[in-house]
């Protein structure tokens, strides 16, 4: 397959599992993208807002084991984590979550049995601020930290992240901004919510908001038979705005074979995008998960780009599962690309079985880059938030 990819790694991973076959077999409408070009331009712009520096940065609070105040675990986020709110992705990154998805919908029943905590931040954290140590390579508490964390919730320092580790760069350590993780639970409703505000500059002296919303989870039931979270803000990297508001819901906790439905939207200020996520995950059995793409679309003007079908992922081992593909691509609901196969043999072609063209593959890599990065950026925005509500 010939290839044009800015990508690295991800170019290798696509280059591992799909193959552009060319035998043509006539089954109806062709479409072409007006401007592949233009669709894989905006598609770069769209993924560099959710790759910002700072945003990194964001990332390796949760990623950090050792002395974060979100690295220990507790409640709600168990849920967050084993089905993040993201667009579909190939068979080499649902390798990575799979598993845990499995394992933490078959846990839910008993994580949720308790109902709703309505508090977030623990008590001891509360007003606190958290800075990096490169004596001990862990976040310690600051005591003399000013100004002063919100008094219902807790700050963390954030620092610039070595290229060749991808861990928080110790020489030199450089502060880069600051995350506000603010309780905003309520009792009546009972709701669990998480304010988080990462913002550049310093504390003393803040400059751009990188990224500004909520999380929130509420429980239905007693037993909880089923969950709802929801997310809404904005992440920026300093130039475009992207908003979102999502919501997750699960029915069916208080069993083994809980269902899922992901319904997300993001818009992009500059060029006006819009991307729209609808989905539903249904397990079948304790080893076997269905992904239902309804809508996986961007929009462009006058031009829907849009994906829908099924990822279906059986759990081999606990390290290991099988996912098959059964997706069509379509420019303004007339097919595009379809996406057949299982694990290391999935096709890539045309609606009617011929080639793609080397900008039209451009696209197609652009699309599910955009993909990935909205996966490490929902990790990012529900990891902290997550695990101080469960993860």
């Amino acid at each position: 397959m010939a290839t044009h990819r800015r990508h690295s790694w991800w170019g290798l991973a696509v280059a591992a599992v799909f193959v552009v076959a060319g035998c043509q077999e006539s089954t109806g409408p062709q479409a072409h993208p007006a401007d592949p070009a233009g669709l894989s331009s905006d598609l770069q712009t769209l993924s560099g807002v959710l790759e910002s520096p700072t945003f990194q940065s964001f990332s390796k609070v949760s990623d950090t084991t050792t002395g974060s105040p979100v690295a220990a675990p507790s409640r709600i986020g168990t849920l967050l984590r084993a089905a993040p709110i993201v667009p579909p992705r190939t068979s080499s990154t649902l390798d990575l979550n799979a598993a845990v998805r499995l394992l933490a919908l078959r846990r839910s029943a008993v994580t949720f049995s308790g109902g709703i905590s309505a508090s977030v931040v623990p008590t001891p954290l509360l007003g606190k601020t958290f800075v990096w140590d490169v004596t001990t390579h862990a976040y310690v508490e600051d005591p003399s930290a000013t100004p002063a964390a919100d008094p219902n919730g807790v700050r963390m320092i954030l620092y610039a992240i070595d290229p060749n580790s991808g861990d928080i760069g110790e020489n030199p350590l450089t502060a880069v901004g600051f995350v506000d993780l603010v309780d905003e639970s309520t009792t009546a409703p009972p709701v669990d919510k998480l304010h988080v505000i990462v913002s550049g500059g310093t504390p003393a002296a803040p400059v751009t908001e990188y990224a500004n919303y909520t999380v929130s989870g509420q429980v239905t039931g007693n037993p909880v038979t089923a969950f709802t979270a929801t997310a809404a803000g904005f992440v920026s990297e300093g130039t475009h705005t992207l908003t979102f508001s999502a919501t997750y819901a699960v029915t069916q906790v208080d069993s083994d074979n809980p269902d899922v439905q992901i319904d997300v939207t993001w818009a992009l200020d500059n060029p006006a995008i819009q991307v729209a996520l609808h989905e539903a995950v249904g397990l079948s059995d304790a080893n076997h998960v269905t992904i239902t793409i309804t809508e996986f679309s961007i929009t462009r003007g006058t031009e829907a780009v849009s994906m829908h079908g099924t990822i279906a992922v059986t759990l081999l081992s606990p390290a290991t599962e099988s996912v098959s593909f059964n997706l069509t691509i379509d420019v303004n609901d007339v097919p595009w690309i379809r996406i057949r196969g299982i694990d290391n043999g999935v096709t890539v072609v045309h609606a009617d079985g011929t080639q793609l063209s080397p900008a039209e593959e451009e696209a197609f890599l652009d699309l599910f880059g955009l993909s990935v990065s909205c996966a490490n950026a929902m990790s990012s925005l529900f990891g902290p938030p997550g695990t101080l509500m469960g993860a």
